[in-house]
């Protein structure tokens, strides 16, 4: 067997390296420049000149992140996109901090439509995804930051020269949350202390009954006796003022004007007066203004500058959502977003507000209300309809068979808080409950949601177990129900998700010939929430009618060439949102 003589050539493997390497970097460089275009603002911010007229009051949204796509925790970039910009084409103006102070101080005027617009959390992903909309709007907002995430290697958070180079391009302006967010007093659904414990490190939340933050009160003992003196409680919460200060200043040159405190909503409500007063100093001391509360949207001119409040929109909300939650705050006259205008020609809005948009359509409910739309086309005695609700868990999803609008008459089938509910209204009665079917349990990733039990409590309060019911959901978990309804002149014939299969008896006297969709918050009372949101929405997909030779009465699904490219986008996001978590 003979050898192949190889020969090597070490100065020409070298060069090979040395070309290599220089086509790396070049290719580096030229990405670090399209990533520094794209996130760090080459472009400056040019100020606009509005009529300042607005002397009652303004608006302020606070977001606590933003995804690339859909996500329990943070808005969706398009979603943002969406809502910033309805509200642009409604006319309203983001003000600055500045603005804010001159408004109380000064007795000046903002535009008519004021809103202040601000980012939580110091996030990197709210300045990727929200800057390209920001620049199209030519909005300002605020990031607020913690003092303790600017000097730590994790990515997720900005770096001060991030935030410097942010607030040099005139669209953003920097704030605070503080310095730290971690959690005191913390009790299991045992009754078990766990003491203090940074956010990062909580243990499974879903099995945290009770905490506070870091800033809200004494630190106390097992017994929720406090385990430091008042001295010892304003040191700590001084010296806790005095690291984020240190930091602002070396990092940034100066603390932010801005202040956001956690939790919101309780300062100057209910806690202990010792440790009001200590945090009061600080915060008069060091800034110039302070959103401590998250109970609204709207400021007027009587607030006061240090217990102002924003609204903090939650991911799932849908665009009208938003809306609703302005004018049910401010009182303003908005807009609402309709989608396509040939698909809502197609029904009436009774109440609430619809937006129709490809295969889906979005009911909001009013406050306290249901909203409710009803499909214009009149249906035979008998048909089948197909449709897939996809609101969250917490709340009602109905949809109205044979309705009658002259005479109030209808079945109703109702998806409330995982339980199939069938009603019916004769004419000129109130509404009688058929039955009441609950559906299988759902499960959820304990990591992807939280419920909202941050409060006031004592020992004995600790030592109940659970607030929570075993059967009870987080509010912002969505579960898609696929129905297959068959109506006949007798009786109607219910198909969820090709588990649940129940018949309903008709009553003669209902004799409607129409369809509507409902949605309405739950009026489920939790003593672990102490703000549920009484606006809700429902999500009606892939709506099928077809009479009884089959034949399409109304459809909004996609067609097979659209379903085929909108499940091809769909792969490649998230093949694409897999490789940004991931890498």
């Amino acid at each position: 067997m003979s050898e192949k003589n190889v020969v090597l050539n070490p100065a020409k493997k070298n060069r090979r390296k040395i070309i290599r390497s220089i086509v790396q970097a070049i290719i580096v460089i030229f990405l670090a420049i399209i990533l520094i275009r794209v996130v760090f603002l080459t472009e400056k911010r040019v100020e606009e000149t509005v009529p300042l007229e607005n002397k009652d009051g303004f608006i302020a949204l606070s977001y606590f992140g933003v995804s690339r796509g859909e996500s329990p925790k943070y808005v969706s970039k398009e979603n943002l996109k969406k809502q910033l910009a309805l509200l642009e084409s409604q006319g309203y103006q983001t003000i600055t901090q500045q603005d804010i102070l001159d408004f109380y101080q000064k007795d000046k005027p903002l535009p008519e439509k004021a809103l202040f617009l601000s980012f939580e959390d110091g996030r990197t992903d709210s300045s990727i995804f929200a800057q390209n909309i920001m620049e199209d709007l030519n909005y300002k907002a605020t990031i607020f930051t913690y003092a303790n995430k600017m000097d730590t290697r994790d990515n997720k958070f900005l770096k001060p020269k991030d935030l410097l180079l942010m607030e040099k391009s005139g669209y953003w302006e920097l704030g605070s949350n503080g310095y730290r967010l971690t959690y005191i007093n913390i009790f299991n659904n045992k009754g078990q202390s766990l003491g203090v414990i940074d956010e990062n490190n909580v243990p499974n939340k879903t099995t945290i009954e009770y905490y506070n933050h870091y800033l809200m009160d004494f630190i106390r003992n097992q017994y929720m006796i406090p385990s430091e003196t008042r001295q010892e409680m304003e040191k700590r919460i001084q010296k806790d003022y005095k690291l984020m200060q240190d930091i602002y200043e070396e990092e940034l040159g100066e603390v932010p004007k801005a202040y956001a405190i956690m939790h919101s909503n309780s300062l100057y409500n209910n806690m202990d007066s010792l440790v009001e007063r200590a945090n009061n100093k600080e915060i008069k001391d060091k800034f110039k203004m302070h959103f401590n509360l998250e109970l609204g949207a709207y400021n007027d001119a009587d607030a006061n500058l240090y217990n102002l409040s924003r609204l903090q929109v939650s991911p799932y909300w849908s665009t009208n959502h938003l809306m609703m939650k302005i004018r049910q705050a401010s009182k303003q006259n908005v807009e609402f977003e309709v989608g396509d205008p040939k698909r809502a020609k197609e029904w009436s809005v009774m109440n609430g507000a619809a937006e129709y948009e490809n295969n889906a359509i979005t009911i909001t409910s009013a406050p306290a209300s249901e909203g409710r739309v009803i499909l214009k086309e009149t249906l035979p005695e008998q048909y089948n309809i197909n449709f897939a609700f996809k609101g969250n868990v917490v709340g009602q999803q109905s949809i109205y068979l044979n309705y009658d609008e002259k005479n109030d008459s209808y079945i109703r089938v109702a998806l409330i808080d995982n339980e199939i509910v069938v009603s019916e209204k004769t004419p000129e009665s109130s509404v009688v409950e058929k039955g009441r079917f609950p559906l299988n349990e759902i499960k959820w990733n304990e990591e992807e949601y939280a419920f909202n039990k941050a409060t006031v409590y004592n020992y004995q309060d600790t030592q109940k177990g659970s607030r929570i019911d075993k059967e009870e959901y987080p509010r912002n978990l969505t579960k898609t129900r696929e129905f297959n309804i068959a109506v006949n002149k007798d009786k109607i014939m219910i198909d969820v998700d090709k588990v649940l299969s129940k018949t309903i008896q008709v009553n003669p006297d209902i004799q409607g010939s129409q369809i509507g969709f409902g949605a309405m918050f739950s009026t489920k009372e939790t003593s672990h929430e102490q703000y549920a949101d009484d606006i809700y929405d429902t999500f009606i997909e892939d709506i099928l009618i077809t009479d009884s030779n089959d034949r399409t009465l109304f459809t909004n699904q996609y067609t097979n060439f659209d379903k085929v490219k909108h499940k091809t986008m769909t792969f490649i996001n998230s093949v694409v949102d897999f490789f940004i978590e991931t890498f």
